[in-house]
């Protein structure tokens, strides 16, 4: 259960919380991270998942390292959005899922973690510059240009993957796979 700071009076109890939360969702997928390139067989996206998993680990460094910049030690609160996306992810392996299916699982859960870091980031800059935390700034700046670009990668992996599979059921172009409703 999250644990917001005992008083939420001023911008910068937001901002601590904020943190803690993004140091939350970065610790959940760090989890994930680890486990991920042994689910897919799909070799450029195994080397992308252990390249993200390094990067993540320095971003939690970096989180840590404002935190210490601020005088202040991360709140006891979890990020209910990456907990909900690792959740996902464990109930389609528990449904025994195909190789091809399970890898475009991986893909799926990667891009939309991505977007809720990319959103996380760009929040918490904002609101650092606007409080005249110019290093911390910076830092963030660090992770959401990580965050980003793994982004970028990782959508260009999806449509890959996607064109293969719609290649291997016989799909065109356009064509739509019907479905018996």
């Amino acid at each position: 259960m999250s644990t917001p700071p005992m008083t939420m009076k001023t911008p910068i109890d937001l901002f601590l919380y904020e943190l803690s939360e993004i140091h939350s969702a970065e610790q959940i997928l760090a989890q994930v991270l680890e486990q991920a390139p042994g689910m897919v067989q799909n070799p450029q996206l195994q080397q992308g998942l252990l390249q993200h998993a390094q990067e993540t680990r320095q971003q939690i460094g970096n989180l840590e390292q404002i935190f210490q910049q601020m005088g202040a030690q991360p709140l006891p609160t979890t990020s209910h959005a990456a907990q909900g996306l690792q959740q996902s992810l464990q109930e389609v392996i528990q449904a025994d899922p195909s190789p091809d299916v399970l890898e475009g699982a991986v893909v799926a859960a990667q891009a939309k973690a991505e977007h809720l870091e990319i959103a996380c980031y760009t929040g918490l800059i904002a609101k650092a510059q606007a409080m005249g935390q110019t290093e911390v700034a910076q830092l963030l700046g660090q992770n959401l240009q990580q965050e980003q670009a793994q982004a970028q990668r990782i959508e260009g992996i999806a449509q890959q993957l996607a064109q293969q599979q719609a290649a291997m059921m016989g799909v065109q172009g356009g064509d739509q796979v019907s479905a018996s409703m």
